[in-house]
C-alpha cells in the first residue's frame, strides 16, 4: 500500500468536512490541478483508503440522548449477539472489546422514555446478554467518525 502524502491527507481532510466539495475548489485548496485531484480521489477510493459517505446530524434528527453501554455475554458467541444488536436502529456502534465487558455499544434516543425502553427491555431481552453497564453522555465534547461502516 502506498503511503499517503501531504496532498492526499489534505484532500481527505477537506472531504471529511464537506464530502461534496467541488473538484475545482479542492484543487485550489491543495495546490494541484483538477485532473490530478480527480486521479488521487479515484486512487484513494479504489484502494479502499477513503470512501465519501453521508453523515447524519443526530441532534437535528431529534436524538438528544447518547448512552455508552458495556455488555457481558454468556452462552452465545459475540458475533451472534452482535448480529441481533445490528437489528436495533438506535444502536449506532458495536465494538468487540477486551476487558470487563465483551461488547461496547453506543445507543441514541430521542427521549428518556425511548432510552429507558432500549436499556431495560429491548437490549436485555437478547439471548446471551447477562449483564449491562450504561453511562449517559451529559455533554459530547468531540464526536468524529472518520470512517464509514466497517464490514
Amino acid at each position: 500500500m502506498r503511503q499517503l502524502d501531504d496532498h492526499d491527507q489534505a484532500i481527505i481532510a477537506i472531504l471529511q468536512e464537506d464530502g461534496r466539495t467541488p473538484i475545482r475548489e479542492l484543487a485550489q485548496q491543495v495546490g494541484l490541478n483538477e485532473a490530478t485531484v480527480r486521479s488521487r480521489i479515484r486512487r484513494l477510493e479504489t484502494s479502499g483508503t477513503m470512501r465519501v459517505v453521508a453523515k447524519l446530524d443526530l441532534q437535528s434528527m431529534g436524538y438528544q440522548y447518547t448512552a455508552l453501554v458495556g455488555i457481558k455475554i454468556r452462552g452465545r458467541t459475540i458475533d451472534d449477539v452482535g448480529a441481533d444488536l445490528l437489528k436495533i436502529d438506535q444502536i449506532i456502534s458495536i465494538l468487540s472489546v477486551i476487558g470487563r465487558n465483551d461488547l461496547e455499544i453506543q445507543v441514541i434516543a430521542k427521549d428518556m422514555e425511548m432510552l429507558d425502553k432500549l436499556l431495560t427491555e429491548t437490549i436485555p431481552q437478547i439471548e446471551g446478554i447477562v449483564g449491562m453497564e450504561s453511562a449517559l453522555a451529559l455533554h459530547v465534547t468531540k464526536y468524529v467518525q472518520p470512517w464509514g461502516r466497517f464490514e
